[in-house]
């Protein structure tokens, strides 16, 4: 890959990146029931609107699903996957081919987004004093709650210190594991 290449490569994957961030937010603050009186919540939807306008009056919500927001996520990543893979190897992938790679990379794309939430609320429950409000330390926590709080079940804190956490970390890497081993499973089958 040429240096051309190595930069549009890069300009095509961060802004696909950040407009896939904002609505994997979008998504999972509407499936989780989110507060959206929260400023950053509030942000988000202002942000990814403009794009998901156009979609709502075509796709209809499936209870907590957002099928827009869905849909676009999917035409995105495809978009972006084949644009790469068009540059990179200068040819394109059959369409059932795209569509396994596109919804492993998606799922290998929330893994990552829920590592760094995971993060996120680490480095934010160090800052924002015990009893303290911040709106992203409130939101992060409301999109983490449904795999942090298994594992506190699990392991309760100890002394103020919750090390559950670092169960749902490991839980994720596992998850990450599987999902590459099945992929190769797949790819195999597929001819990928």
């Amino acid at each position: 890959m040429n240096a051309s290449q190595q930069v549009m490569h890069l300009l095509i994957s961060s802004l696909a990146g950040l407009i896939l961030g904002l609505l994997w937010l979008r998504f999972l603050l509407q499936f989780l029931r989110a507060d959206f009186y929260n400023p950053v919540a509030q942000q988000v939807e202002r942000l990814t609107r403009p794009l998901l306008q156009p979609l709502r009056q075509m796709l209809p919500k499936l209870g907590r699903v957002d099928a827009a927001a869905l849909l676009l996520i999917v035409v995105i990543k495809l978009a972006e996957l084949s644009f790469t893979l068009s540059i990179i190897q200068q040819e394109a992938l059959a369409l059932p081919q795209l569509l396994v790679l596109t919804v492993f990379a998606l799922a290998s794309q929330l893994l990552y987004f829920y590592n760094g939430a995971l993060i996120l609320l680490v480095i934010m429950s160090w800052v924002v004093a015990a009893g303290g409000y911040h709106p992203l330390y409130a939101l992060v926590q409301e999109v983490t709650d449904p795999l942090c709080a298994p594992a506190r079940r699990l392991l309760p804190a100890m002394g103020g210190l919750d090390f559950s956490i670092i169960l749902v970390f490991l839980g994720l890497q596992v998850a990450e594991i599987l999902l590459e081993h099945s992929y190769a499973l797949v790819a195999a089958i597929v001819g990928l």
